[in-house]
């Protein structure tokens, strides 16, 4: 870390610090204490016992809706005394200044010496960058964009940003032109982002695209992770000469005012940026914390962007809000090398509280288990969302670790997660769980224009409709609410699922996920859910693929974890024997190396879509090839066919261009996708 301006000068105008280890605070806070920690059973207010040398937090017992009930007794207007997100920030730091809020270590390793901040000096870093923003314009309604890994600047400018505009992470791993829709969308007035940085090319991808941002006005850049220094635009040297006392200016907070635009986590086209306010924020800071019974003495390894509602949230929002302390293992977070690597390590050094991480790094995680690291510090249960946690996953975390990982339901249009499993309830391995408190869950059925025919009844699948004040208002882009919200203010979410007799919500796939086949509606999680079973497969994803007759054949995509293998044929037996639905048993199994994720670290269906059909139409060309006369099948997005076939073919002199052309379309005619014929 630098030995100068915004990371290492004081609070305010105190002047130079040192970085501190962890541990400089007196009494080393996380060494490993004495004792074990145990499963409790099902109802015993889990979130009650009380750890040694900790102030005892009472939180009232979640086992059914009957007690989210309960909760909803106090008007939800009585709950949420403030909905200025700043002073949320303000409440938590005044629990203990002193506290350590923020530990960093910018490489992950367990040589390193961590950066290190109090609560006092984390929120003069968010009210000087609140002042700094302000001063250089930005307003209300205004947003400044941030394009960096999680570094310390990303955290002051994106919750100093709440109490000035409207803030924008932005995903700095995606292309230029992808990152361009972006800021043009939130008419982004100031852009901070990571420097020339060896590794990284998020300063290169701003240069090259700044021409086409009409209202940026103010470009800064930070210099960490061994990067350069470019002194004419050092967000650190303008965020030092800040007053850190107090804001500069005055603002009025409303619960329907926009605090931040967060994109979705789409692979393709221009992601939608959906606008989060202020009181869905606010809500969050009361319902969130009180089904997790979060406690300040809690410390947080925070391993998700901020561009994630998640990981702007759940860890970000809330630790700050709560008074937590947090430990960002690695500037990439669980993309680091050295965050798998040294987890456990790191889970006893700091006496991590939760086991968290989304499905696909818990899988990784359980399947390389702590040797004699001390995870005694580990609370008896956690929550995971982002995608499905196996079940076969979390049973075997339960067992083995003895945590409870409590699934949730969520999404951006949200602001988070709408449900998740009761703390002191009953564990029913493959639900969401029940709804949060002052949230409306139903599942209903839609008509051809995709308006409510009728509410389902109790375990009837439907599309899941959810209401409450976390609910995001709309895009930017207002085009694209078209069919997001439905009659009575109900959101639609997109996805299918069931709701049980004791309210628990069981998600059974996606409208657009659903494999036809033949008008058979088959379900892709029937199958996936089957192939995680087989102690070979770490990850599974089961697309459709083409079919002349049936118009779409499944097909599964399976990554191994463990160092096992097996064949596709063992693996097609295995589901057989598992699967009654005859029609939903897989065509084909493809097994990969790595599987591949979109941003949010969800098996990229798209990919694995075209993937599949590329296959399907190489193989039923393959017969054209003649001497000489090659094929290449390439299936990707198109902006106004949606999925484009493309097939090059080259051929040498004497071929017969028009009737392997013509053939070639014969073959093609039979399937519903879009496709290109090109010579080469």
């Amino acid at each position: 870390m630098r030995g100068r301006g915004g990371l290492s000068a004081g609070a305010g105008r105190r002047g130079r610090r040192p970085c501190r280890p962890a541990g400089a605070f007196g009494q080393n806070p996380y060494r490993a204490g004495p004792g074990n920690r145990r499963l409790g059973g099902q109802g015993d207010g889990l979130a009650n016992r009380q750890r040694p040398g900790r102030q005892k937090i009472h939180y009232h017992p979640i086992r059914t809706v009957g007690d989210i009930e309960a909760i909803e007794r106090v008007p939800l207007a009585e709950r949420l005394t403030t909905f200025d997100t700043f002073e949320l920030l303000r409440r938590g730091a005044a629990k203990n200044p002193d506290k350590p809020a923020m530990i960093y270590l910018p490489d992950g390793g367990l040589d390193e010496d961590p950066f290190t901040l109090t609560y006092g000096e984390l929120m003069a870093r968010f009210t000087q960058c609140a002042n700094l923003f302000h001063e250089m314009g930005l307003g209300p309604t205004d947003a400044v964009a941030l394009l960096m890994p999680s570094v310390p600047q990303s955290y002051f400018v994106q919750f100093g940003g709440l109490a000035s505009g409207i803030v924008c992470c932005v995903n700095w791993m995606l292309e230029a032109s992808r990152i361009a829709d972006i800021l043009r969308a939130a008419k982004a007035k100031i852009v901070i982002a990571l420097g020339p940085t060896p590794g990284f090319e998020i300063w290169q991808k701003i240069e090259a695209i700044r021409g086409d941002l009409p209202d940026l006005e103010h470009l800064l850049s930070v210099q960490e992770l061994g990067g350069e220094l470019l002194p004419e635009s050092d967000f650190d040297r303008r965020l030092a000469g800040q007053p850190a006392d107090g804001l500069r200016f005055e603002r009025r907070f409303q619960a329907g005012g926009v605090a931040a635009y967060v994109h979705s986590g789409g692979t393709t086209g221009s992601p939608k940026l959906a606008k989060i306010t202020h009181g869905s924020l606010a809500y969050r800071c009361f319902a969130n914390v009180e089904v997790m019974a979060l406690e300040p003495d809690d410390t947080v390894l925070s391993d998700m962007p901020m561009f994630h509602i998640a990981g702007f949230i759940a860890r970000g929002l809330l630790v700050f809000a709560v008074g937590q302390t947090m430990v960002i293992p690695a500037a990439l977070g669980a993309r680091s090398k050295n965050f798998l690597a040294n987890y456990w390590k790191l889970v006893e050094r700091y006496r991590i509280s939760y086991f968290s991480g989304v499905p696909t790094t818990l899988a990784v995680l359980i399947d390389n288990p702590p040797n004699d690291e001390d995870i005694s510090s580990f609370k008896s249960y956690a929550s995971t969302g982002s995608a499905a946690l196996p079940t076969e996953t979390s049973k075997r975390i339960e067992r083995e670790l003895g945590v409870r990982m409590l699934s949730t339901f969520g999404a951006t249009e949200l602001t988070q997660n709408a449900t998740i499993i009761p703390r002191d309830g009953e564990m029913r391995h493959g639900s969401v769980g029940i709804r949060l408190p002052y949230t409306e869950i139903k599942t209903v059925a839609l008509d051809a224009g995709g308006k409510v025919e009728r509410d389902c009844g109790v375990d009837e699948i439907g599309v899941v409709a959810v209401k409450g004040p976390g609910i995001f208002p709309g895009y930017v882009d207002a085009s694209l609410d078209k069919h997001v919200f439905l009659a009575g203010g109900w959101l639609n979410t997109g996805d299918l699922g069931r709701l049980d007799a004791d309210g628990y919500l069981w998600i059974t796939g996606r409208l657009k996920d659903l494999i036809i086949r033949g008008g058979h509606n088959i379900d892709p999680s029937v199958i996936e859910e089957t192939l995680v079973q087989h102690p070979a497969v770490r990850l599974a994803a089961a697309v459709g693929k083409p079919d002349s007759h049936a118009g779409e054949l499944p097909v599964a995509f399976v990554e191994f974890g463990g160092g096992a293998e097996v064949t596709a044929e063992t693996l097609k037996s295995f589901v057989r024997g598992r699967i009654s639905e005859r029609a939903a048993n897989p065509a084909d199994i493809f097994i990969l190396e790595t599987m591949p994720l979109t941003d949010v670290g969800k098996p990229d269906k798209v990919m694995l879509r075209n993937d599949a059909a590329g296959r399907v139409f190489a193989a039923v060309l393959a017969p054209l090839a003649q001497s000489g006369l090659e094929i290449q099948v390439d299936v990707a997005p198109h902006a106004t066919a949606g999925t484009l076939a493309t097939v090059s073919l080259s051929a040498s002199a004497g071929t017969d261009r028009t009737a392997v052309e013509r053939g070639a379309r014969k073959i093609l005619s039979s399937y519903s996708m879009a496709h290109d014929i090109v010579w080469k």
